[in-house]
């Protein structure tokens, strides 16, 4: 294995492949092989500014009307090519061995909020189709979301589709405190609107909670509010415990469009992991 090619691979997550608008393949840590990824967002259109985002919102991007159709086929045109070597022919993941490129999900993440895009649940309906025509493959369909619009009738239609067979939704919580969340995920919604729209959301759907935390110039996430964001997990955990599939904690790993934004230890991510363990039955890994 080629740890420095697979680390490389890890910290570019590039949404341009070959001729793609839509679609395009990235190694991902969390999902443990490739990925593609279908970005709806391509005028960076987001409800969170997060500090440790590798978009660069100050420079607006397209304008562009949701093409289900033409999302559909750049899927299939990214599964051809699979099907020939693995992509291994990717200059990204050319050092990458054979294992780490295995097709593991298709997954809506990309330049902004996915369910921002009035045809969410359209699109999530084709995966859906998509999924099952490539069922050789079990592929898992995953949603990467901020949790702002997760109570929405429309989003939540689309959430229906997307975990009807063996897809989950990522959700991230960044901060126990309203004060980190805002100096960390920088938004007008307030951490305790993201808390209810995840705990509204597990009762019915699987979830992973996914967390970075990171320094901010000088600034460390505190005992204290490491102490309030397990409390938060705590209470999540307790809406449905069957449906917590993880908690992934993750730092910094890929260049951030804002200076001043550090990774932290490892060690560090490790002990706010154990911290969980003792609290709640749940998996929860470092990555």
């Amino acid at each position: 294995m080629n740890d420095v090619a697979l680390k490389k691979a890890w910290s570019d997550h590039s949404r341009l492949w070959e001729n793609n608008v839509w679609v395009y393949p990235v190694i991902s840590r969390r999902a443990g092989g490739l990925s593609i990824g279908v970005n709806l967002n391509l005028d960076k259109r987001c409800s969170f500014d997060c500090v440790y985002c590798q978009v660069d919102r100050t420079i607006p991007g397209p304008s562009a009307k949701i093409d289900i159709d033409r999302i559909d086929h750049e899927i299939e045109i990214l599964i051809a090519e699979y099907e020939k070597n693995g992509l291994a022919n990717f200059s990204n993941f050319k050092e990458v061995n054979s294992e780490q490129r295995r097709i593991k999900d298709i997954s809506l993440s990309g330049d902004g909020e996915s369910t921002l895009v009035p045809e969410f649940p359209l699109v999530c309906k084709r995966l859906r189709e998509i999924q099952q025509r490539h069922s050789e493959y079990n592929l898992k369909l995953t949603l990467i979301t901020n949790a702002t619009q997760l109570e929405k009738p429309r989003v939540r239609e689309g959430l229906r589709y997307l975990t009807e067979k063996n897809g989950e939704i990522w959700t991230k919580l960044d901060a126990g405190s309203e004060e980190w969340f805002q100096k960390i995920n920088v938004t007008p919604y307030s951490l305790d609107k993201i808390q209810v729209g995840i705990e509204k959301t597990i009762v019915d759907f699987p979830i992973c909670i996914q967390t970075l935390f990171c320094q901010v110039d000088s600034d460390i996430p505190s005992d204290k509010e490491i102490n309030l964001y397990i409390d938060r997990v705590k209470r999540i955990y307790e809406k449905n415990p069957k449906n917590l599939m993880e908690v992934q904690l993750y730092g910094v790993i890929r260049h951030t469009a804002r200076p001043r934004v550090f990774p932290l230890d490892k060690f560090f991510l490790e002990s706010i992991a154990e911290r969980i363990r003792k609290e709640i039955p749940a998996k929860v890994k470092v990555y």
